[in-house]
């Protein structure tokens, strides 16, 4: 049975949604992490650093010719980048029921991301660096972080919704009485956000270790690969912490509203400020006493325990 006109008009401007979603991720990206650049260097009392100033960055790199890498290691930043926009494309930042959102759930995303973070290590290690290489070794301790707290935040999704998708559920924590829900996806993007994104002492001065041996296109993707990363979890917490932001749609419909959407556009880049501004908050007053990524892992552990700790009594009490 063929599809009637309003389901292909339907799709197809669900797709023109889902080009403007990566528009504006990719246009976003670098300037969040250029203010959280910014605000820590504020706080930190190292002088003004301008929020365009990745935007500079990537840009510069990808006008030059940088020295062709070795074995493997060329394909990298390419790999990188595309897992880091695959990433961005399952993350709703605007609007739930676009097309391929039933793709889209916490064990796939977050293995994306992991992954995305996996490979410039892995493209540090290829070609022998001594400071690329140390980067890339001292960066592995993250990643454990990262394995040990998301199989619980995968628990507490299906706990959620059955099977963790993420469109699922939001569509969950939207509801007048989630049983629970609300403060336990609270809880997991504090907890995503301490385990996730490369924010804490130090990742900077590694992340440029690891790429010292590179130039041109490839530092300019990998550069943007990062962001894309960071933003990718930003939004993933934003989403999780207010899901009433999102424009959905109406019962009966395929699409949100198109008067909704302004609306959450703005209520995108809220939440993205709002948490931009408490990562550096934490960054000074919390993350700097941590010692590394070992404080950050048992907070990130404590905060995604609660989680399903307290959906767990909200689901027994209802």
């Amino acid at each position: 049975m063929m599809p009637s006109w309003s389901v292909i008009a339907a799709w197809m401007v669900g797709c023109v949604l889902s080009v403007a979603h990566m528009a504006l991720m990719v246009a976003c990206a670098p300037v969040a992490r250029g203010l959280l650049v910014a605000g820590m260097a504020r706080l930190g009392g190292a002088g003004r650093v301008p929020v365009l100033a990745r935007w500079r960055l990537i840009l510069s790199c990808a006008r030059r010719h940088g020295v062709r890498a070795a074995g493997g290691a060329e394909i990298v930043p390419a790999l990188a980048l595309a897992v880091a926009l695959a990433a961005c494309a399952l993350v709703p930042s605007l609007a739930l029921g676009l097309p391929g959102s039933g793709l889209a759930d916490l064990l796939l995303v977050s293995g994306l991301l992991v992954l995305a973070r996996l490979l410039p290590l892995l493209g540090a290690l290829e070609p022998g660096g001594a400071r690329a290489g140390l980067a890339a070794a001292g960066d592995a301790a993250a990643l454990a972080a990262m394995q040990a707290v998301f199989p619980l935040a995968v628990a507490a999704a299906v706990m959620a919704t059955g099977h963790g998708g993420i469109d699922a559920l939001l569509t969950r924590l939207r509801d007048p009485d989630p049983g629970g829900g609300r403060v336990s996806s609270m809880l997991l993007a504090v907890a995503i956000l301490l385990a996730g994104p490369d924010l804490g002492p130090g990742d900077e001065a590694r992340a440029a270790d690891r790429m010292v041996d590179l130039g041109g296109r490839g530092r300019a993707a990998l550069e943007l690969a990062r962001d894309l990363a960071l933003l990718a979890w930003i939004t993933l917490a934003g989403d999780l912490a207010w899901p009433g932001g999102l424009a959905v749609p109406r019962a009966g419909d395929l699409l949100p509203a198109a008067g909704s959407l302004p609306g959450a556009v703005a209520a995108w880049l809220a939440r993205t400020v709002a948490i931009c501004a408490g990562i550096v908050a934490a960054r000074v007053v919390v993350m700097g006493a941590a010692r590394g990524v070992r404080g950050r892992l048992v907070l990130a552990l404590l905060f995604a325990t609660l989680a399903v700790v307290v959906l767990f009594t909200g689901q027994e009490v209802a």
